[in-house]
Order: structure tokens, then C-alpha cells, then sequence
């Protein structure tokens, strides 16, 4: 239900349901990575959290803070 709404936000067609010989270009392109999919690294990133507040306050910009602690693929 969710990825059906975000696909249609978005204004991706969905993947066919379906995986077989015939489908799978579809399915192939459709799990593969796009430009749209990388334009997260092109932001101007903060390693610190304070330059990140005091940088979102004087341009009047939100600020998302993303942390972890440890491998962040230890509890995958």
C-alpha cells in the first residue's frame, strides 16, 4: 500500500508482480539504481552537529540529523 502511494507521489510505475524470463528487464530496471536515487549526495553535508544548527539557522533552513552509533548494519 505504501510503496504504491509513494510510486504514485513520486510518478514511478510500478514493477510487475509477476518475476519471470519475461518481466525481468522490467523488474531489473526498476530495482536499479537512478540519478534521482544519488541526488542525496550532492547536499552539503555537516559532520558536526553544531556546525549543521548554526548553519540551518542563518540560512533559515531545516536541518536533518542522522545518527547512529556502532556498525550501521548491525541490527539488519
Amino acid at each position: 500500500m505504501i510503496s504504491a502511494i509513494l510510486a504514485t507521489l513520486v510518478g514511478q510505475s510500478s514493477a510487475p508482480e509477476k518475476l519471470d524470463w519475461q518481466t525481468f528487464p522490467q523488474i531489473k530496471a526498476h530495482a536499479s539504481l537512478k540519478a534521482s536515487d544519488l541526488v542525496f549526495q550532492s547536499l552539503d553535508w555537516r559532520t558536526r552537529i553544531f556546525d549543521g544548527v548554526v548553519d540551518g539557522q542563518k540560512q533559515d533552513k531545516p536541518i536533518l540529523m542522522w545518527l547512529y552509533f556502532g556498525d550501521p548494519r548491525g541490527h539488519c
